[in-house]
């Protein structure tokens, strides 16, 4: 009995192996591959790993700078005076408030469309108005109070007699230059340019920026990302995730496909 349980033993191994072999062999090439690069941006992805309250798994999720999202840090907030400085990048189409050399709050903004960019340059809160409405850009209404322009320039169109020249409302009113470019609430789509010129805010950061900036704050408006941004490995991180979430549902998209062909042809 015992040289027989020996003589057995080899052999059922030996079967399994072949089975797994064969298995092995006539697994589709297309779907081993497919699951190969799966596990491997699975376990990339796992490797970022920032705290979730901090500002870098902020700029490293939810497809940043393309987001409506805001970054707040409250306790550096709360150190936020007049002197903090705030800069607007128009690449990315985002605002951030620096406390010292670090980012304090980070937002989206809507600027100047093709033909009517907004400027770059650095610049000084000139005026500060709760309640404004623009002077140049709104609706033009006729005598019987029907609007007839609602992207009216009172500097170019006409209004008709009897009728009356209504002004956009800015509120929360940041001025940066004399010809009527500011930051103010305004509507916002995050990565787009909206504006005749101005900084377009949402309203929860614009009453916020109004709360701290005063006559005389500094505001940078850059083209690029500004040369003391603190996050950078994060941000290219980020991107670098973006990319891989993007393959690995098209991947889960990919095996699926192939598995159920698979079932299909052994139906068939």
């Amino acid at each position: 009995m015992k040289s027989c349980t020996k003589y057995i033993l080899p052999v059922s191994l030996t079967l399994v192996l072949l089975t797994s072999t064969s298995c092995l062999s006539k697994k589709n090439p297309e779907l081993v591959a497919a699951q190969a690069e799966l596990a491997q941006l699975e376990q990339r992805q796992a490797k970022i790993n920032y705290p979730i309250s901090s500002y870098e798994y902020f700029v490293s999720h939810d497809g940043y700078p393309v987001t409506i999202g805001i970054y707040k840090d409250r306790a550096l907030l709360s150190k936020a005076t007049p002197a903090s400085r705030v800069i607007i990048c128009l690449s990315q189409q985002r605002g951030r408030l620096y406390v010292g050399d670090q980012v304090a709050a980070d937002w989206p903004v809507s600027t100047g469309i093709p033909g009517r960019e907004t400027p770059t340059g650095n610049f000084s809160v000139r005026e500060k108005k709760r309640d404004y409405a623009s002077n140049r850009y709104g609706k033009i209404y006729n005598s019987e109070g029907k609007c007839v322009n609602y992207d009216a320039d009172a500097f170019n169109n006409a209004v008709p007699e009897g009728g009356r020249f209504v002004g956009s409302p800015m509120p929360c009113w940041l001025r940066l230059t004399g010809d009527g470019v500011g930051m103010h609430i305004g509507k916002v789509r995050a990565g787009r340019r909206l504006s005749h010129g101005c900084i377009r805010t949402p309203g929860e950061m614009a009453r916020e920026l109004y709360r701290i900036l005063a006559v005389g704050s500094k505001v940078s408006v850059r083209q690029d990302i500004e040369p003391q941004y603190p996050c950078r490995d994060a941000l290219i991180a980020g991107t670098e995730q973006h990319q891989n979430e993007k393959r690995i549902r098209a991947l889960k998209e990919e095996i699926y496909k192939i598995q159920m062909r698979e079932k299909e042809e052994k139906r068939g």
